[in-house]
């Protein structure tokens, strides 16, 4: 059985992962069927957005499936191989240049937190938990620390990870962490609405828009300056760019042509 599954479901790709006897927890094989699915939605130039999620509607990820060996240590990790997959699955996200959005179904800890926070935006169910209890077993969120620290306030962030507490969704969406929230019974109908707002967009603008954010945050200001500069020349030349100003002047709405 797969324990990652895709699905079109209008202008987007759905990745779900399907374990929900262990909580949708984070292994290998679950962090490569991701890694597939952003590949897909990057080839299939009608896809305008990935939403991510878990199957059922109590856990969207419990965090990294861990099971100590008898010595009591919970990785089995082969100093001569430094690829770790979860690692190289927060790569493919980012090199992604299409949107994905978290469906967070249900409790997010641990990884599914760090998952969530390596997806672009979030819509969460009111009913869901989110956060990092690593500290109460003795470890830190050390995997999923570079994502966090571009999605969380930092001193919420720190108290998040030495308290290991959770936080409701209602005050992840205060602290912007997640975009919206809705009743479980209204997520779908809440994700279908925010879909909405931004797939009739230009693909191509939003394509470029988020490589451009991606490089943009690890610049110097001077640098993403210049690039910021150089990049609006090259999205203006687009054919995307072209058809919008012409619908705009012809008082219509434009029909994309993805290039």
């Amino acid at each position: 059985m797969l324990e990652v599954t895709c699905e079109r479901r209008g202008a987007a790709l759905w990745i779900i992962i399907d374990r929900e006897e262990r909580r949708n927890a984070l292994n290998e094989d679950v962090a490569r069927g991701i890694s597939d699915g952003i590949r897909l939605a990057q080839d299939d130039r009608s896809i305008r957005a990935v939403v991510l999620t878990g199957a059922g509607d109590r856990v969207f990820c419990a965090g990294g499936d861990v099971k100590p060996d008898a010595e009591g240590n919970p990785f089995d990790a082969d100093p001569a191989q430094p690829r770790n997959p979860i690692v190289e699955l927060f790569k493919e996200m980012e090199r992604c240049d299409v949107p994905i959005v978290a469906r967070v179904n249900g409790h997010a800890f641990g990884g599914g937190f760090g998952l969530m926070c390596a997806c672009d935006m979030a819509v969460a169910a009111e009913e869901a938990k989110l956060g990092t209890p690593e500290a109460r077993i003795g470890l830190f969120p050390m995997m999923i620390l570079p994502y966090m620290l571009r999605v969380v306030p930092r001193r919420a962030l720190l108290e998040m990870c030495v308290t290991g507490e959770p936080w409701t969704a209602a005050e992840a969406k205060a602290l912007g962490i997640v975009n919206h929230v809705a009743p479980a019974a209204e997520l779908d109908d809440k994700l279908d609405w925010f879909l909405a707002r931004f797939t009739d967009n230009s693909p191509t603008a939003v394509r470029l828009g988020k490589h451009a954010l991606h490089a943009i945050q690890d610049m110097t200001l001077p640098q993403s300056l210049d690039f910021a500069q150089n990049f609006l020349v090259q999205m203006a030349r687009t054919e995307d760019a072209r058809e919008g100003f012409r619908a705009f002047n012809e008082r219509r709405r434009p029909n994309w042509p993805g290039r």
